[in-house]
């Protein structure tokens, strides 16, 4: 892996600067969606949820997720939107592993 520095105005905000580079090079096919995670500082998966507008305006590089209680309409409805195959308690009972 190659490092860039990018001297970036005080007016952006570096992690959207991130975000936006991560998303723009992972469109274009030119990052793989770990790379693109990666690049974002995020994990795959989060990176994918705000790729889909699920997660707009949440900031995840601190880890500011929202608190709620869980909901398994919610999740199944994420599922829908990002294609996912398994059921949420499947997804559930993968976290544990």
């Amino acid at each position: 892996m190659k490092t860039l520095t990018l001297n970036v105005p005080d007016t952006l905000d570096p992690t959207e600067a991130r975000w936006e580079m991560a998303r723009a090079l992972y469109e274009k096919g030119s990052l793989t969606l770990e790379q693109a995670a990666s690049l974002a500082e995020l994990a795959p998966t989060y990176f994918k949820m705000r790729l889909a507008g699920i997660l707009t305006g949440v900031n995840l590089s601190t880890s500011n997720l929202p608190t709620q209680p869980f909901d398994p309409e919610r999740i199944r409805k994420i599922a829908e939107k990002m294609d996912i195959q398994e059921s949420w308690e499947e997804l559930v009972a993968m976290i544990g592993k």
